[in-house]
C-alpha cells in the first residue's frame, strides 16, 4: 500500500505561501459609498494595505440596495491562489454587523466565473484566512457577500482582501 503525500500543506500561518503584491491591482463593486462618505467607502480601499480604510456599500440612497453585494478584483495576471484573507471593517466588531456568509469565484476573463467555495465570516477585527485549491490560475477574484450577520441590514463592508499564492 503506497503513501500519497501532498506537494504542499497550507498551515494557518500561510507558511507554504507568499502574500501576493497587490499594488497594481484594481477593484470594482456593485455598490460604493459616494465621495465624502465613510473612510473611503470605495472598493479600492480593499487593496491599500490599511485596515483603517474600507469598502462600504452605498446607504445614501433609498431604498438601500440589499444583498447580495459583490466586489471584483483584477489581479492583472493569473494568480495560483492557495488562500484568501479577508479583514472586516474594524468598527464592525462591537456593532455585530456586516456579512455572515460569502462566496469566492475565480475568472480568467472577468465574465465567466468558477466557484472557489462558500464560507462563513465571523465578526472579528483579525484577518480570516480561507484555503483554496491552487489547481488553476485566475486573473480575477470575485467576493460575493450572500447574507448579513443580522439578517436585516442591507449593506456590507470590508477592510482588506489579501491573496496568498504558491511559492
Amino acid at each position: 500500500m503506497g503513501c500519497s503525500k501532498p506537494e504542499a500543506v497550507l498551515f494557518k500561518d500561510n507558511s507554504t505561501a507568499i502574500k501576493a503584491d497587490k499594488s497594481s491591482w484594481t477593484a470594482t463593486a456593485d455598490s460604493e459609498t459616494p465621495d465624502g462618505w465613510e473612510n473611503t467607502g470605495k472598493a479600492s480601499a480593499l487593496l491599500d494595505g490599511n485596515n483603517a480604510t474600507y469598502w462600504h456599500t452605498d446607504y445614501s440612497v433609498s431604498p438601500t440596495p440589499g444583498y447580495p453585494h459583490w466586489v471584483l478584483i483584477d489581479m492583472k495576471a493569473d494568480q495560483y491562489m492557495v488562500s484568501v484573507a479577508v479583514t472586516n471593517r474594524q468598527a464592525a466588531t462591537p456593532n455585530r454587523v456586516g456579512m455572515k456568509k460569502f462566496k469566492l469565484e475565480g475568472s480568467r476573463d472577468g465574465q465567466a466565473f468558477t466557484s472557489l467555495g462558500e464560507f462563513n465570516f465571523a465578526i472579528t477585527n483579525a484577518a480570516q484566512t480561507y484555503p483554496l485549491s491552487p489547481s488553476e490560475g485566475w486573473r480575477y477574484l470575485k467576493l460575493t457577500a450572500l447574507e448579513s450577520q443580522t439578517g436585516t441590514t442591507a449593506h456590507t463592508f470590508l477592510s482588506e482582501i489579501d491573496v496568498f499564492t504558491t511559492k
